[in-house]
């Protein structure tokens, strides 16, 4: 039998199978254009070839070092955090998420989300017994660090924080973080910067100075790599030996590790992509504010809110997949009630999805 938590338990709502929108919208696979999951449209081949010369040497027949050395060595290279033991390699971010959990989170203990935000923290939180302490963002979908600080007690295992904030695209502010951490001296602060590479924001540094600071990361979105299942904590000496308690010894694949080891060496193609993506998302939301109808946030991550003023976002949401695009339909999460999400894709696929929306909304809105 379940456990008696989980039996009002709301799980993680999971995207739905192309294959499955391909069945019920009556088209093919192939003609159905991804805008809702937030990865890179771009596919290195070039990082891929170089995995396939290297296959016939990984001995598949043993388990993974678990250690993940060669990662460790390159995640440094990249961060610039040169002692080993502050690195934390893990299986995509979510493992990140759910080891933390495991690490720090008393049963019972309060868990401190900024919302609306990545349902997965609450989704750990609660899979792990915490009880869920939502402080609602501001208007302009800033941290309420007011609301959040007084929201801190003696209960509070761990605070979540998502830098920029998926799905606002906004980045927490470096003093309304201090703020936050001064305020949580006996709590883990969490900060998922899963988006990093487009804001260029980190709080990485800071982990130096607060023992009660975790940064989780990913190569699912700049990286392009969400297949792979590679993520990464950075945090303090202290802090990581507790978090490595929990650890499973060997969640990672020694196949992704050798990809990820690849990627992580040629940053380059990385920038080039995500330079690109930047372009797109900027190209698109001046384009975006243009339609009539629609109130346009702005964006550091790879990814554009926006907000209907007529249309119910599930028509919207309909229309376009009807005619092979697919954006995230936000509507039955809290103050995101007239929100919609579009992940910015290639030019092509984003030209497509302005198109179709600019047409949609000149039609008259179902009563």
């Amino acid at each position: 039998m379940v456990k008696t938590s989980l039996k009002d338990f709301k799980p993680y709502e999971r995207e739905t199978p192309i294959w499955k929108i391909a069945e019920e919208y009556g088209l093919k696979e192939s003609q159905i254009i991804r805008m809702d999951t937030n990865v890179s449209p771009y596919l290195s081949t070039k990082w891929l070839k170089k995995l396939q010369s290297k296959l016939l040497e990984i001995e598949v027949n043993q388990y993974p070092d678990t250690s993940y050395r060669s990662l460790v060595e390159a995640i440094s290279e990249y961060t610039s955090v040169k002692h080993y033991d502050r690195i934390i390699p893990v299986n995509g971010a979510d493992e990140g998420i759910e080891i933390v959990c495991e690490a720090f989170l008393e049963p019972g203990g309060e868990v401190v989300i900024s919302t609306p935000t990545y349902d997965y923290f609450r989704v750990s939180a609660e899979i792990h017994g915490g009880r869920i302490v939502n402080v609602e963002r501001m208007e302009d979908f800033r941290d309420n660090v007011v609301e959040i600080t007084s929201s801190i007690s003696e209960k509070t295992n761990i605070v979540f924080l998502c830098n920029p904030n998926n799905p606002t695209g906004n980045s927490v502010r470096y003093d309304d973080l201090i703020e936050i951490l001064e305020n949580s001296k006996n709590s883990i602060v969490v900060v998922d910067e899963a988006y990093y590479e487009y804001s260029g924001k980190t709080f990485i540094e800071l982990t130096e100075s607060y023992d009660n600071l975790v940064i989780i990361r990913t190569l699912s979105k700049a990286f392009g790599l969400a297949g792979a299942r590679i993520g990464y904590i950075i945090t303090s000496k202290k802090t990581a030996g507790d978090i490595n308690l929990v650890r499973p010894p060997n969640s990672l694949s020694t196949i992704s590790v050798e990809l990820a080891v690849i990627a992580l060496r040629d940053i380059e193609t990385v920038r080039k992509n995500v330079a690109k993506t930047i372009k797109e998302r900027e190209r698109m939301r001046e384009l975006l504010r243009t339609i009539k109808g629609l109130e346009v946030y702005p964006s550091e991550a790879n990814f554009i809110l926006f907000k209907t003023l007529e249309w119910k976002p599930s028509e919207i949401y309909r229309k376009l997949l009807k005619r092979g695009v697919m954006i995230r339909n936000l509507e039955n999460i809290p103050k995101l009630e007239k929100h919609l999400r579009v992940t910015i894709s290639l030019p092509e696929h984003n030209n497509k999805f302005l198109k179709l929306l600019e047409k949609i909304l000149k039609e008259t809105p179902p009563s």
